[in-house]
């Protein structure tokens, strides 16, 4: 039995983030006015810190849920 997957949800919200630094880059090219550094610095430069401390924290419940699910697993093999 599998409690819950929580890598799929991890590995998305990397992507999009890859996938959105990528779009910004192209943009920048169009867009470089102050309105544009005003929304790098109010949106973009606190995404990174914030989406490096998600990942973490999925990863490390992610680990907790595996060792609940081991746990249940080996208490159910002994009854």
């Amino acid at each position: 039995m599998h409690i819950c997957d929580l890598h799929t949800g991890r590995n998305r919200l990397s992507k999009a983030t890859k996938d959105l630094r990528e779009q910004w880059r192209e943009t920048r090219e169009v867009w470089n006015d102050g309105n544009a550094r005003a929304f790098v610095e109010r949106h973009l430069e606190p995404l990174g810190p914030e989406v490096t401390l998600m990942v973490a924290a999925v990863n490390r419940l992610q680990e907790v849920l595996e060792k609940a699910e081991r746990a249940c697993s080996d208490d159910q093999h002994q009854d």
